[in-house]
């Protein structure tokens, strides 16, 4: 029975003395296994959000170039067939075409881009110029 006894307090010393050792190392190492799901989770976060803001955007700019495009097809080439589409006409068409993107840009992708960009307005103007100038290209 003595020789038990020993063994068993022998036993246990030993689980003490592993759980004391090994219970901190398997506590860090289970932290650390944490953290790295959350900054995954994060990264993931991010990403789906950089690609929510992107497709917001690429959308708005879908917006534009309609709205060009419309323009164009109702007021601009029915001037420039006749030979009128003078300074003022074209200060018209773009009023036109920035009143359209507008209406047809939603209020979200509105936030998006000011929030992006500073200044809605002023990336509208921007992408209105450009969507102009492509349209003139393949026209050309």
């Amino acid at each position: 029975m003595a020789l038990d006894m020993t063994f068993n307090e022998m036993l246990n010393n030993v689980l003490y003395i592993l759980i004391v050792c090994i219970l901190p190392v398997l506590t860090r190492y289970g932290i650390r296994i944490a953290k790295a799901k959350i900054r995954e989770i994060n990264i993931i976060k991010e990403t789906t959000q950089n690609e929510n803001m992107s497709n917001i955007v690429k959308d708005a700019l879908s917006d534009v170039m309609d709205a060009v495009l419309y323009v164009n097809q109702i007021y601009t080439d029915s001037l420039k067939a006749n030979g009128k589409f003078d300074k003022t006409a074209q200060e018209e068409a773009f009023n036109r075409a920035y009143i359209e993107a507008m209406n047809m840009i939603s209020n979200e992708a509105k936030k998006v881009i000011n929030q992006l960009y500073g200044s809605f307005d002023k990336w509208l103007q921007l992408k209105i110029e450009s969507a102009v100038n492509a349209a003139k290209n393949n026209n050309a």
